[in-house]
């Protein structure tokens, strides 16, 4: 399965998808999902959490806390080829960095997991593969 950082994030942000989150790592630490996303989800989660610790939501040792987690739980990092988000950008008018997601998951015919609304709903009914967080079931 792939996995956005927005599901990561909210498995350590307290929030309503909170627990729908930390379900998905469960399964991953467990062993019951393989979770796989590409290549650019350290930078994306590295700057998400300095953002937060920029803005008070994260004291300095909690985001170094939640980068270690982040690294232990061996999720795969896969590199993509040069365009590969391209086609999928411009057909849903969606920001290279969620197409990449997207186009991983159609690359590999794996579903993507994600917590990012907008995304979700920019390619529901239309994309079958991708799941909005709200919805995992355990």
């Amino acid at each position: 399965m792939i996995v956005d950082g927005s599901v990561l994030l909210h498995a350590f942000l307290p929030d309503e998808f909170q627990p729908n989150a930390l379900a998905v790592v469960r399964e991953h630490a467990s062993g019951k999902l393989h979770l796989k996303a590409p290549a650019l989800l350290p930078y994306e989660l590295s700057n998400a959490v300095w953002q937060a610790e920029r803005h008070g939501r994260f004291t300095r040792s909690q985001a170094d806390r939640i980068i270690q987690s982040f690294g232990n739980l061996d999720i795969e990092i896969i590199p993509q080829p040069w365009g590969e988000m391209l086609p999928l950008a411009r057909q849903y008018d969606r920001s290279a960095y969620d197409a990449a997601y997207l186009s991983l998951a159609e690359r590999l015919g794996e579903p993507l997991i994600t917590g990012d609304e907008r995304l979700y709903n920019a390619v529901k009914g239309k994309l079958d593969f991708v799941l909005y967080i709200a919805d995992f079931q355990a």
